[in-house]
């Protein structure tokens, strides 16, 4: 360790709250958290909702195969695949023939996946509402610095 620096290791930050990677890692954390807890009442995780309410949202925009769907959620190939088949056993997704593709199968969200998802929607918005108008008008400014950095 060099004698000019004090610090444990070698960052340019002074600490870990210096870190903008840090902080969001904390404030994904912490939000993840309070929607686990939202949802629980309902019986999702919170990845099986993000999922459902995607292919809710874009079923009947275009057929959904399950690499289009971990596409749209920015989830990984081998998750969508867990989580499709989890939302499918319960009854809110079923495999039907991909329109243009026969080698392909679509996934169609049921009406019961519909109505759990409108359901989850009103939970996981008032959760995210309470959880960020900590920032006030502040909150459109964090949206369109997210959307940048997607």
């Amino acid at each position: 360790m060099s004698s000019k620096s004090n610090k444990p290791l070698p960052s340019c930050f002074e600490g870990p709250y210096d870190s903008p990677g840090f902080l969001l890692w904390r404030v994904s954390n912490s939000w993840q958290r309070e929607q686990r807890n939202a949802l629980q009442h309902i019986g999702l995780t919170h990845t099986q909702f993000v999922v459902l309410a995607v292919a809710s949202w874009f079923y009947e925009k275009e057929p959904l195969t399950q690499a289009r769907l971990s596409q749209l959620t920015g989830s990984d190939p081998m998750t969508t695949s867990q989580v499709v088949r989890v939302l499918e056993k319960a009854g809110y997704f079923e495999r039907i023939p991909h329109p243009q593709d026969t080698r392909a199968k679509a996934i169609s969200v049921t009406k019961a996946g519909l109505n759990i998802a409108a359901k989850a929607t009103l939970v996981v918005e008032e959760t995210d509402k309470k959880f960020f108008m900590r920032l006030g008008e502040k909150n459109l400014s964090l949206i369109a610095l997210f959307k940048k950095l997607l």
